[in-house]
């Protein structure tokens, strides 16, 4: 007997190969870690505080530093355990009797995989051929939906809406638009400033990304005060840990040092992609994050992955017939790029006739 609702059972496991002895260019990770001081410095504050004790349910501290980074008042700060938790308080917040969601695809698979285990119904709206936002077709959909997330820069594929087209998206609907900001630090635009224009509007940020910290598992939200008041009644008690507050308080204190490395990270993307370019049969689609999906002409991706996992380069491929023939390399540091783009280049250069 199936003690769980049918729907979960018919739901896939979640699995991504971790394997570190590979270049790991597979999860779109900062391709280096936090630097020791700062370790030490996030291990001196955690021996001051009390282990015995829950953590704090709102850290004024972490949120008045998230306020000065982001330009954006503490008190319409939410943070979570991981932008994951916020996006599941999101669904059963907005969506817990039904309604429908609205996505795109192909997109962050963690919108449909955590819809799927509410009652809603589901809406896809597939991207262009060329894998930009089709805004007409989100425009019409979107008034249909309780909630809708768009991802932008859009992951697996790099892109990003305007935010003009957001605008005119948070206007169309009456539902709740979450603009998912993760990889903020790579293109450098926003659209926080609608949350004070349109009262329907909230913004998910990660630590995970330019961060280092996707080992801790934190992420924010930003949002008008009336709504994060209100989501926070949903969000699971004392979920963020001692460990991952404090290690966002101390990288928010090092911000520069921090966002030097998002600038470095969106020059190697750069130089990555006019390498792809100059790839016989690889087709890279120009990317606002720190990853770049790429397409090989006549070569199933899952073909191409092992390939290059043979080779000790680990990228991601999905099981999506849209990207059958397309894979997402995470930008990593100028050695793992070359790494990559070297066994890229010997494989297409083995595959000529």
């Amino acid at each position: 007997m199936n003690r769980f609702q049918e729907n979960v059972a018919a739901l896939p496991n979640y699995t991504v190969d971790q394997d570190l002895s590979r270049i790991k260019l597979n999860q779109n990770e900062s391709p280096r870690d936090v630097p020791q001081p700062f370790k030490e410095e996030i291990w001196r504050k955690l021996v001051t505080r009390s282990w015995n004790r829950y953590p704090p349910a709102q850290n004024r501290s972490l949120e008045e530093r998230l306020s000065a980074y982001s330009g954006f008042p503490a008190s319409g700060i939410l943070i979570g355990n991981g932008s994951n938790e916020l996006i599941l308080t999101l669904l059963i917040a907005a969506c817990g009797r039904g309604g429908s969601v609205l996505t795109v695809k192909p997109g962050f698979s963690i919108y449909k995989r955590m819809a799927g285990l509410l009652p809603t119904r589901l809406i896809e709206v597939p991207l262009n051929g060329d894998f930009s936002f089709d805004l007409q077709a989100i425009l019409e959909r979107a008034g249909d939906a309780r909630l809708v997330f768009l991802a932008s820069p859009n992951n697996p594929t790099g892109t990003a809406l305007a935010p003009e087209e957001i605008e005119m998206i948070a206007g169309r609907t009456e539902g709740l638009l979450v603009v998912d900001e993760a990889y903020y630090e790579f293109n450098n635009r926003t659209v926080q400033s609608l949350i004070r224009k349109m009262e329907n509007v909230v913004v998910l940020r990660t630590f995970s990304k330019a961060w280092r910290l996707a080992g801790a598992r934190l992420g924010y939200l930003l949002g008008r005060e009336d709504l994060v008041r209100e989501a926070a009644k949903v969000r699971l008690p004392f979920s963020v840990g001692l460990f991952a507050q404090a290690a966002a308080e101390v990288m928010l204190d090092h911000r520069d040092y921090l966002e030097r490395s998002g600038r470095e990270i969106q020059e190697e993307r750069e130089r990555v992609f006019q390498a792809l370019q100059k790839i016989q049969g690889i087709a890279p689609v120009p990317s606002s994050a720190n990853f770049i999906l790429f397409g090989a002409a006549d070569r199933r991706a899952a073909v191409l992955h092992k390939q290059l996992r043979d080779r000790g380069v680990e990228v991601r491929v999905f099981d999506d017939p849209a990207l059958e023939k397309h894979l997402r390399v995470t930008i990593g540091t100028a050695g793992e790029n070359r790494a990559f783009l070297l066994a890229l280049k010997e494989i297409m250069k083995e595959a000529k006739p």
